[in-house]
């Protein structure tokens, strides 16, 4: 392929040196007009070669890499294209996996009677190769307590275990995180799971 344009533009100069020395040789007459359009009309033929035999198809498809179809690469990009999609779009459900826990558990620890919460969330399979990024379940672990930054110290009493870490979540506190996110989320009851982290 570099020798093909090598020669072309060694043919395009040669013809362009060739036509310079005839003027030089020509009197002035008006023959030197006629001479000078011919001369342009063989320089133009010149600089359309190339294309005119790709037109013929004198040219193979391998000495034109744009024209080949190698089905062999045009495959294997293919395949690299579709991996790299595949790639893209898992991460993307990652982030937002990661970003929608990360949410939820900064709306659950603003609830009153909430002092920390971590949150789990599952979404649904793809369906048909397109990802749909559906919630299909979320599980919350709450632990109760006091959620101001002015959080008060209850009296420790030795030999006595505290009635919060015994007792189950209240039944309210549950009520009030559905309630939360559903009015926000539109995570309905059968998504949700609620348990007291420990």
């Amino acid at each position: 392929m570099i020798e093909a344009i090598t020669g072309w533009i060694k043919n395009i100069v040669l013809l362009v040196l060739f036509a310079s020395f005839l003027e030089l040789l020509l009197p002035t007459s008006s023959m030197q007009r006629f001479i000078r359009v011919i001369i342009g009309l063989f320089i133009t033929l010149a600089i359309l070669n190339p294309i005119l035999d790709i037109i013929q198809n004198r040219w193979s498809p391998e000495q034109i890499p744009a024209l080949s179809t190698n089905t062999a690469n045009t495959q294997n990009v293919l395949k690299q294209a579709n991996q790299v999609a595949g790639d893209r779009d898992q991460m993307a459900l990652n982030t937002y996996k990661k970003e929608l826990a990360r949410q939820l558990r900064a709306t659950i620890t603003a609830i009153e009677g909430i002092a920390d919460a971590q949150v789990a969330v599952e979404l649904e399979d793809t369906q048909a190769g397109k990802l749909t990024g559906k919630v299909k379940s979320v599980t919350v672990y709450v632990k109760p307590g006091i959620n101001s930054d002015s959080r008060m110290v209850a009296p420790i009493v030795i030999g006595q275990q505290s009635s919060n870490e015994t007792s189950d979540l209240k039944p309210q506190l549950k009520r009030k995180i559905a309630n939360t996110l559903y009015e926000l989320y539109q995570i309905s009851n059968e998504q949700l799971t609620i348990a007291r982290l420990h």
